[in-house]
């Protein structure tokens, strides 16, 4: 959320740049040689609600950065998010037909009813410290995050470097989390998956090489290949799988993941600037992914950045995804198969998704004890559907719900 905003010169390259790598999360390391300069606070407010009542979700992030020195910036974010609702536990088939069946209540059910549907709050700590250099900087954090069930800690690294002429900058980065699942012992009336023990523990690993390179004045083209490898518990202990013979039931078996995952994805942004329209910025990104489980996905999106005036700025935006379902995944398994690996989770079916939204931000640069304050809001709508997905798909509609979510957030630079 911080912005790193002190160019050394104030051109539309260099608003250009930046713009896109805020986007991109990448502002804290990409402007090398270029460290904060003004104390920084952020927070931000969100609101997820899923369609049918099934889950909401409230987020509360708060970030602050500061320089230290003349060389170094620190940032320290810290992260709530309080869950609620109802969320699908297996599949069942009758007559062809395949429905979901949930957790138990609905999003509206009370604390004390947490038993019966899903009841939790996420908090998280991270922080980091970049250093700059003439022409580079490198950047170092870590964190961790805390839920009833599961815990993950995390250390991350990213180096960039500047061309002699800061028209390419090269961006080196890795991360590596551990997390840990302590499954409770019923989650909405289900009893969890037994074969995941008292303690489960995954390990992540990502690393990332990226270009960002300035073609003109008015724009410029990012490219990110990042490769991840996931290892250990890897299956979801609250998901189960219904075995049928025919449309007849006969028992549920747990969800069962490979223990490895590897995964490359490739992502492309194009940005433009157009003076003539007073100063807008047009971002175009594409991405692609592949995995060893058999997801491939894309995702298209296309945003326009129109300041309007007065530091009024408006953000439309609109996002097509689109994935392949998982070898393992299954709406429900066979009485008949012998496979051991099988999932039924709606995440790894074949789907399409369609999202828009609309960002509005005001920014006030002649406060009295304030160098700058900016005040933001936004909202989006998603609709995820089988029918979406590249080539059409009717075997996994059942999944189909739709989700909003509403944001608000304040920037304060002293």
């Amino acid at each position: 959320m911080t912005e790193h905003k002190n160019y050394a010169r104030s051109t539309p390259v260099n608003c250009l740049t930046f713009a896109a790598l805020s986007l991109l999360g990448l502002t804290s390391t990409a402007l090398a040689g270029r460290v904060e300069e003004t104390f920084n606070t952020d927070f931000q407010y969100g609101h997820y609600s899923e369609s049918s009542e099934r889950m909401a979700v409230d987020i509360f992030d708060l970030a602050t950065s500061a320089p230290l020195g003349k060389a170094i910036t620190g940032s320290v974010s810290l992260v709530r998010d309080t869950i609620s609702g109802a969320s699908p536990v297996y599949n069942v088939r009758a007559k062809g037909d395949v429905t979901q069946v949930l957790s138990g209540a609905s999003r509206n059910a009370s604390r004390s009813d947490c038993g019966k549907s899903i009841c939790d709050q996420r908090d998280a700590l991270s922080g980091g410290l970049s250093y700059f250099f003439e022409s580079s900087s490198l950047s170092m954090g870590g964190g961790f995050s805390q839920e009833r069930d599961y815990t993950s800690r995390f250390i991350n690294s990213t180096f960039s470097i500047d061309s002699a002429k800061k028209l390419t900058t090269l961006n080196i980065g890795a991360s590596l989390a551990f997390d840990e699942i302590a499954p409770t012992e019923q989650f909405g009336g289900y009893i969890r998956n037994r074969d995941c023990g008292e303690l489960c523990s995954k390990t992540a690993q990502q690393y990332l090489v990226g270009v960002v390179q300035v073609i003109d004045k008015n724009s410029l083209l990012q490219n990110n290949l990042t490769f991840s490898y996931n290892t250990g518990y890897l299956s979801d202990p609250y998901k189960k799988v219904a075995v049928f013979d025919g449309d007849i039931f006969t028992n549920l078996i747990n969800d069962n993941r490979p223990r490895e995952k590897f995964q490359w994805a490739w992502l492309s942004q194009y940005v433009r600037h157009f003076g003539d329209l007073n100063h807008a910025t047009l971002h175009v990104d594409y991405r692609f992914s592949t995995d060893d489980w058999g997801i491939n996905s894309h995702t298209t999106e296309l945003s326009w950045h129109q300041p309007i005036a007065a530091g009024w700025l408006l953000t439309p935006r609109v996002r097509y995804y689109s994935q392949d379902q998982a070898d393992f995944y299954r709406a429900v398994a066979s009485s008949n198969s012998t496979a051991t690996v099988v999932s039924s989770d709606y995440r790894l079916a074949g789907f399409g998704a369609v999202s828009g939204g609309l960002k509005l931000s005001k920014t006030l640069s002649t406060l009295k004890h304030l160098r700058e304050a900016k005040f933001q809001v936004g909202a989006e709508f998603y609709e995820h559907s089988a029918s979406y997905q590249l080539g059409g798909n009717r075997l996994s509609d059942f999944a189909d719900f739709s989700y909003y979510l509403f944001t608000a957030s304040v920037n304060v630079k002293f």
